[in-house]
């Protein structure tokens, strides 16, 4: 009957439990390597709950050479300044708010429009985002387990603003500034259906399979080299995440943007004397290219959080690469333990084919979104996991986490705060 029940659990939670290939914000990816806890034994079930809480995000954008990278507000990662102007090239616009108002403001026809600085304007903005992930492992098998997991995440943009960057003093006034951005926003609604202010967005991410083999190599003979645990895994993720959303500036899908992934990698973790642990890892997604509409870029000018055009694209996404560093410290009873972690995110360029041939390829691909991005991440857990006969019949483990961030370029991170719980039966 126990264990009726467990394959029934297992079999509801392949269902509807299943892994994430990426996370918006460098949230941790449900089965992330680094957050795993011990795992059952044969013909035991897992359930896990992972929370996890931003208390800030930040941007990090690079110099035009690449050879510096800085802080910056979440909107100014692709430019510092947006080109509102540039908004408008190759439409026929004669009774768009915005170049009228310009141009009145500067004294006639043509004399707010000619001028591409009249049009830049400064973005900033808050950005808050979170998760709540679900999910199941069986011990299939001697070393061998599937896990099948889904988070829930959530995203919003507050505290939006633009203000006006370009030299000339006419309009540099607040009021002006005001009317200036309002009527931006009608138009923008009007004629490319993309809304410039806040917003907020709740769903699901994407969901995964993943298979795991995972054993020890005690080292009884050795004095300093106590254990050698390998670990290996390779999944399968399914685009059922939030996609982006093309009708407001600097959306973040939840997932791979309607992309199949092949999540896959591998561990070393050594055992240093009877307290310290340390090792490195590896995790890698493989993405298929799909075919959806996206925004794109369609004159040089053009700045990335206001492409103007709507159209079917076929995207090739590049290979994601995180390598991690991590060091382990146990108590003497092994129950209690804090680990310290290194992460590396890197991303390579994408790049993106319009359907239609009206659209210039080569305008497209200079978009900053599809460059290069990367992330350096620090995190510390605290866990709890008991020892064999502790419990009898449900086994619990807990482990707390705070994470930051201290470098990257053209990336979004969030600083987050979390917890897990695990209840193996």
């Amino acid at each position: 009957m126990k264990k009726s029940l467990r394959l029934l659990l297992l079999c509801s939670a392949f269902t509807t439990h299943r892994i994430n290939a990426t996370t918006p914000f460098g949230l941790f990816v449900p089965y992330d390597i680094n957050l795993r806890l011990k795992k059952p034994a044969t013909h035991d079930l897992q359930i896990n709950v992972l929370g996890e809480k931003s208390f800030s995000v930040k941007g990090y954008a690079t110099d035009i050479n690449e050879e510096f990278t800085f802080e910056v507000n979440p909107l100014q990662i692709y430019e510092p300044r947006q080109n509102l102007i540039s908004m408008y090239q190759g439409i026929n616009s004669p009774e768009a708010l915005y170049p009228q108002l310009l141009n009145s403001i500067a004294g006639g026809a043509g004399g707010g429009v000619s001028n591409n600085d009249n049009g830049l304007f400064t973005p900033t903005g808050k950005f808050s985002c979170g998760q709540v992930s679900f999910g199941a492992t069986y011990g299939v098998a001697n070393n061998f387990y599937v896990s099948a997991y889904l988070p829930v995440c959530f995203a919003k943009l507050s505290c939006i603003n633009w203000a006006y960057s370009g030299t000339s003093t006419l309009f540099s006034g607040e009021q002006i500034q005001d009317e200036l951005i309002n009527s931006f926003a009608q138009d923008s609604e009007k004629y490319f259906d993309l809304n410039i202010g806040n917003w907020k967005q709740t769903g699901l991410g994407d969901a995964t399979f993943l298979v795991e083999w995972q054993r020890e190599f005690p080292q009884l003979r050795r004095q300093l080299l106590k254990n050698v645990q390998a670990n290996i895994r390779l999944g399968l993720s399914f685009p059922t995440g939030v996609k982006t959303n093309e009708h407001v500036v600097m959306s973040v899908p939840f997932g791979a943007d309607g992309s199949v992934s092949l999540p896959f990698g591998g561990g070393l973790g050594i055992n240093l004397g009877r307290l310290l642990e340390v090792g490195f890892a590896g995790q890698f997604w493989y993405f298929w290219s799909n075919q959806k509409i996206r925004r794109i870029k369609t004159f040089p000018t053009q700045t990335t959080l206001l492409f103007p055009s709507l159209t079917q694209t076929d995207k090739d996404f590049s290979f994601l690469q995180n390598f991690n560093l991590y060091a382990q410290l146990c108590t003497p009873s092994k129950r209690f333990s804090i680990k310290g972690v290194y992460q590396y995110w890197r991303k390579q360029n994408d790049n993106i084919t319009p359907i239609a041939t009206n659209f210039n390829y080569e305008v497209a691909n200079t978009a900053f979104s599809l460059d290069e991005m990367t992330r350096h991440i620090f995190f510390a857990t605290a866990i709890y996991s008991p020892k064999q006969g502790d419990f009898k019949n449900i086994i619990p483990q807990f482990e707390l986490f705070i994470k930051g961030t201290f470098g990257g370029t053209r990336a979004l991170t969030a600083c987050t705060y979390g917890a897990q719980i695990s209840l193996i039966f």
